[in-house]
């Protein structure tokens, strides 16, 4: 196991995304994995910090659908400074973290485990609040996630 390579079974996520949603400043972050009884199907929001409800819990994707969908789809970060000025605001009803959580700001990162997309993490601003000057350097942005020089996260 490398260094950007994390064992689900001993690695403690919530620790981690409160520190990182601290350390950073971000208003919200979250991790979506794959359901353990429909590997691959359905994605759900594990663990999160900074939420303003419960209703993270009851938000079901698939590949493709909403903020987590479409990264684990692509493999490819996503990063909106203004959810307000994007596409997405067209169809907000298909990106329900953002409603339920209000954010209007967020970068998204694919997760990696053996060369595929096992989850995303999800970091978000609420009430137009900047992305933090991380965010627009990609350079750093890896560096918060642990990406490897082929931008990828291993988990």
């Amino acid at each position: 196991m490398t260094v950007n390579q994390i064992d689900f079974s001993q690695h403690d996520y919530q620790d981690e995304i409160d520190r990182i949603r601290h350390e950073y400043e971000f208003d919200f972050a979250g991790i979506a994995l794959p359901s353990e009884d429909h590997v691959g199907t359905k994605i759900k929001w594990r663990y999160v910090s900074g939420n303003l409800n419960e209703r993270y819990q009851r938000i079901v994707l698939r590949h493709g659908h909403g903020v987590a969908g479409n990264v684990m789809k692509t493999g490819k970060p996503m990063v909106i400074p203004d959810t307000t000025h994007h596409e997405i605001q067209s169809s907000l009803f298909n990106f329900p973290i953002l409603m339920s959580e209000q954010i209007t700001a967020l970068i998204a990162i694919p997760l990696w485990h053996n060369h595929r997309v096992k989850g995303v993490l999800l970091l978000g601003q609420r009430n137009q609040k900047p992305l933090p000057q991380i965010a627009s350097d990609l350079s750093l942005i890896k560096g918060i996630s642990g990406l490897t020089s082929e931008d990828k996260v291993m988990l």
